[in-house]
């Protein structure tokens, strides 16, 4: 778990962080979100103490951060930027070693962490680890990155807007590749982004800034559901926030089953359980249906969703 309390920072005159105080639980996923300057990026910093907190508290696990040393620490939490950060002259296999071969790790294990972690992003090792970062794609960058940062095995992972550079369908792919391997390890994720659509998408809790302070922190259900007004209620949207809503639930939460030896109607469009209802719809509408087939990751049927239940869905909001 990592706390922070009445957390300030100050530059000069200028204040950056006004009084921050929220908790995060362990394997608990938590995005950061605000416009440009609003603090974002300086609260992940201080938390890792690449910029010291003119007051305030961060405890992590109910160690108080400041009692380590900032190199230790640093080794204990991954750090994920936008910019990746992979040294250039480094082989993969190197920059994912770099973090195991300062703690003193033996060879043979370092060599087995680097190829787990390859293989947890779907990256082959024989392929990949011999290769240079200029040789890879942005997002194969990118998986390096997080892998890096993962391979001492850290108690808490934060990360900068990291997939704020790539191109849309890169960006998605990496979001989902994340969030299945945070549900595979159960770390806690602090993350930092401006797109409220990424943080709907994959937090299980939501810190809205703006100027420096924390004004909502809450689920992402919730937050849209139930905004204060001001500043927080403009990020949400007004009537697309039913639209933002469907993103959050999955096909399988409200379809109905099939009894026993039924089979869905064969001229509906078919979609897997774990699609979005935003998705849903999307494709209710392109085919012009009013019932979607759902199945598994198989294509074993498993029952049916209606325009009509996403509509209540929506409804809701």
């Amino acid at each position: 778990m990592i706390e922070v309390k009445d957390l300030g920072k100050r530059f000069g005159s200028q204040v950056a962080v006004k009084d921050l105080s929220f908790k995060v639980d362990h394997g608990r996923f938590c995005m950061l979100v605000g416009t440009s300057g609003c603090g974002k990026s300086t609260t992940l910093r201080m938390i890792n103490r690449l910029i010291e907190p003119s007051h305030g508290q961060i405890l992590i696990n109910d160690q108080d951060v400041t009692t380590l040393p900032p190199e230790q620490l640093r080794r204990r939490i991954g750090y994920v930027i936008q910019g990746v950060g992979l040294f250039p002259h480094r082989t993969i296999h190197q920059n994912i070693a770099t973090v195991p071969k300062l703690l003193g790790w033996e060879k043979a294990d370092i060599d087995a962490r680097v190829t787990e972690l390859l293989t947890l992003f779907k990256l082959d090792a024989s392929t990949f680890a011999g290769k240079y970062p200029h040789q890879l794609s942005g997002g194969e960058q990118q998986r390096v990155g997080v892998a890096r940062a993962l391979a001492a095995r850290p108690e808490l992972l934060l990360m900068d807007e990291p997939f704020g550079a790539l191109d849309p369908l890169t960006r998605e792919l990496l979001q989902d590749e994340l969030l299945r391997v945070q549900k595979l390890l159960g770390i806690t994720i602090i993350m930092v982004t401006h797109d409220l659509e990424e943080a709907v998408k994959m937090a299980d809790v939501i810190a809205v800034m703006d100027k420096g302070e924390l004004l909502q922190l809450d689920s992402p259900e919730t937050l849209l559901r139930h905004p204060r007004e001001g500043f927080v209620q403009s990020l949400v949207g007004g009537m697309d926030r039913s639209l933002r809503l469907l993103a959050i639930k999955q096909v399988s939460q409200v379809m109905t089953p099939l009894p026993l030896q039924q089979q869905p109607a064969a001229a509906a469009p078919t979609i897997t359980a774990s699609t979005s209802l935003r998705d849903a719809m999307a494709l209710l509408i392109w085919e012009k249906a009013q019932q979607l087939r759902v199945v598994d990751d198989a294509g074993n049927p498993l029952g049916q969703v209606t325009l009509h239940d996403l509509l209540q869905q929506g409804a809701r909001a």
